[in-house]
């Protein structure tokens, strides 16, 4: 079987997604939502303190978690009709957009990781102020290009610095003043 194309938001150009990549995907988000909703489910519960199921720290976690399951099952059974489960009948290798995608991928995981083990908690660097660095920069790494393309780089520049702004305030407003959580 060929490989699916998708067409992305950006260019509109074609990519081509192999089968077997997605199947092996489909693995991946299986056992990571797995790993997710069992560490969820063996949190502790606070009932000791009075607090309702729905309360639970790990509520929200283990839905989000069983999310993934359900969501990985059914790339892997599309996958499996597009015949990835067959050895050999598709590619293995990326193409080039598929490449790129991989490195927009593992440039957001190095930002997650960074901000979230970095800057918030561990850098000395307030909350509220880590988190307008971290929307700031992604949103200049991912839309900065396409806006340069279109002569809209101080306009791409300024919605940065504005979203990033608003997104530290909101955030660190509705976690502080009406979920009641001390931010670092």
């Amino acid at each position: 079987m060929s490989a699916e194309t998708e067409t992305t938001e950006s260019g509109g150009t074609e990519i081509e997604v192999s089968p077997r990549a997605d199947l092996i995907s489909a693995f991946v988000w299986v056992a990571f939502g797995l790993a997710v909703a069992i560490a969820s489910w063996r949190m502790d519960r606070l009932e000791s303190q009075g607090a309702t199921p729905y309360t639970a720290p790990g509520l929200v976690p283990g839905i989000l978690g069983a999310i993934m399951v359900l969501l990985g099952i059914m790339l892997a059974v599309r996958a499996a009709r597009a015949g990835g489960h067959r050895l050999g009948a598709t590619p293995w290798l990326p193409s080039a957009g598929g490449r790129a995608a991989m490195a927009r991928a593992g440039w957001v995981l190095v930002m997650g990781l960074l901000y979230a083990a970095g800057m918030v908690g561990h850098g000395g660097i307030p909350f509220w102020l880590a988190t307008f660095i971290f929307v700031t920069l992604f949103i200049l790494l991912f839309d900065l290009r396409a806006r340069a393309a279109k002569d809209e780089t101080v306009k791409g520049i300024v919605l940065a610095i504005a979203v990033g702004a608003g997104t530290a305030f909101l955030v660190s407003y509705v976690f502080q003043e009406l979920f009641l959580v001390r931010l670092p």
